[in-house]
């Protein structure tokens, strides 16, 4: 292989981010979907247990590990029903994992004594969930069962609410506003709460069921929505440079590929020669305006011919000219 080296003009190679967005389905049987229910201070003699007592030597238990969690990351500021003296006292932004705009607010004003809570594995939203493509459809009876489904989906703001409820706490107010809203989604986490505590009131029987305890595998006969799908966007940053390459007109128009020479069984090659003592080429290549051809560019950190960091092989060879300039553009994806 022959290799010639030159230099890369600065200002003719770009450094650029593109988002790409990716449609994502879980259902609740799905590898690394987690849900919890999440109850404050619910102990029990073991922490797997989710059965709740206050016995002597019991312990917070996965039910009020998790409700622990979600109330000191995210809802200090929460509301006053369950932590009177923080109510203000945490309500900066920077006590709230979430971002924030205040022409469209993210509401913390509702939770209390119990939340339903979604884990998304990371390696399926990516960087963050795409704002306003997240969906929750919750069923009873089955995974297919598409009678008396809940949906909840997010306003592009964190905040989300039940787009088929039966009943609305009030019917003055935005679906998704701060009476509304049913929960949170925190899309850089990947991690969605019901915190509303009345009944979504369509369940066509006398017996309600609250969004928290929508995923309880223990929810009772007739209200039992332990079967959900989540349908949301990935968010994937790719970071591409780009490269151009100006080759002047009568440059790399040589080679060193020996199969210029002539052939072993030819008549070039006097007899007793070794083909790398041949300097002539062979007869068909000095006959008429013979070029190289460029098949492959590779970029190197300096002139010494070390291994290539970076090699970009062309789709088709492309002829040395001796009039006219050739730009050769490539990307790479980092």
């Amino acid at each position: 292989m022959a290799i010639k080296f030159g230099r890369i003009d600065s200002t003719e190679s770009s450094f650029e981010e593109q988002t790409f967005h990716k449609n994502q389905t879980l259902v609740s049987g799905s590898l690394g979907a987690n849900h919890q229910i999440a109850i404050k201070d619910c102990k029990s003699e073991g922490y797997k247990t989710n059965t709740c007592n206050n016995d002597a030597g019991a312990i917070l238990n996965n039910r009020g590990i998790h409700w622990s969690f979600v109330h000191s990351m995210f809802y200090m500021s929460g509301s006053s029903k369950v932590n009177v003296d923080e109510q203000d006292k945490f309500n900066s932004i920077y006590h709230n994992f979430n971002q924030h705009n205040d022409l469209k607010p993210f509401y913390t004003n509702k939770f209390y004594d119990s939340a339903s809570i979604f884990y998304i594995p990371q390696a399926t939203f990516g960087e963050r969930v795409q704002p306003g493509s997240f969906t929750l459809t919750a069923r009873t009876g089955s995974n297919t069962n598409l009678t008396k489904q809940i949906i909840i989906k997010d306003d592009k703001n964190g905040n989300l609410y039940s787009t088929n409820a039966y009943n609305s706490q009030s019917s003055d107010s935005h679906i998704s506003s701060s009476d509304n809203y049913v929960g949170n989604i925190l899309y850089d986490l990947g991690v969605a709460v019901l915190t509303e505590t009345s009944s979504w009131s369509g369940s066509g029987t006398s017996k309600e069921i609250p969004y928290t305890s929508i995923g309880d595998t223990r929810s009772i006969e007739d209200v039992d929505y332990r079967y959900w799908t989540l349908n949301y966007n990935s968010t994937t940053p790719i970071f591409t440079s780009q490269y151009s390459i100006k080759i002047p007109a009568g440059s790399f128009n040589t080679t060193m590929n020996p199969s210029i020479k002539p052939y072993y069984g030819g008549d070039y090659i006097p007899s007793g020669s070794s083909i790398r003592d041949v300097a002539n080429m062979r007869v068909e290549l000095t006959t008429g305006s013979f070029s190289p051809f460029l098949t492959q560019i590779q970029l190197f950190r300096d002139n010494t011919g070390e291994e290539a960091v970076l090699v970009a092989n062309l789709p088709r060879p492309v002829q040395m000219r001796d009039d006219i300039d050739i730009i050769v553009t490539f990307r790479v994806d980092h």
